[in-house]
């Protein structure tokens, strides 16, 4: 009886240590085949994806007519921006001729100044003989009066001599 108790009771420990190593492998299972069942789905995804995406063959030509199309378009840009340079140094050329053959403002304005002084000069040289020319005149108009009065004054008292006769 001891023997058959010591046996069941090691038996008994057994089963329910077997028991839990196999309920923690049920656990791990399910967890494994969670997780396999999200891989397989992250692997169709990718397959999916991938399925989508052109071929390095396609990838290069599409690249290389790309940059066909733009370095065609970039050389016909140079192209006409080296005619524009060509068009603005001609016309850079043109304008400092016309530049050349004009007086710079430095000479325009000191022109100016002389104009003006000259014709300051002058209008003041003018005003002084119109002056002068008054002043003579006004001289002349009071010499004149005068003696004007003195005659009036003589013919005056030599009618009143003859009225007295």
């Amino acid at each position: 009886p001891e023997r058959i108790d010591y046996l069941e009771g090691l038996l008994g420990d057994s089963a329910n240590k077997h028991q839990q190593e196999l309920n923690a492998l049920k656990e791990a299972h399910n967890k494994f085949s969670a997780a396999h069942g999200k891989h397989a789905k992250d692997l169709d995804a990718l397959k999916a994806l991938h399925a989508h995406h052109a071929s390095m063959g396609e990838r290069l030509d599409y690249l290389e007519k790309a940059l066909g199309d733009s370095a065609d378009k970039h050389a016909a840009e140079v192209a006409e921006l080296k005619a524009a340079h060509a068009k603005h140094a001609s016309a850079l050329k043109n304008s400092e001729k016309t530049l050349a053959a004009h007086a710079t403002v430095g000479e325009r304005i000191a022109y100016i100044e002389q104009v003006i002084g000259d014709s300051a000069d002058k209008h003041a040289q003018e005003l002084a003989e119109i002056k002068a020319a008054h002043e003579s005149h006004a001289r002349n108009s009071q010499d004149a009066h005068s003696k004007l009065a003195t005659e009036a004054r003589e013919a005056k008292a030599n009618n009143a001599n003859v009225n007295h006769r």
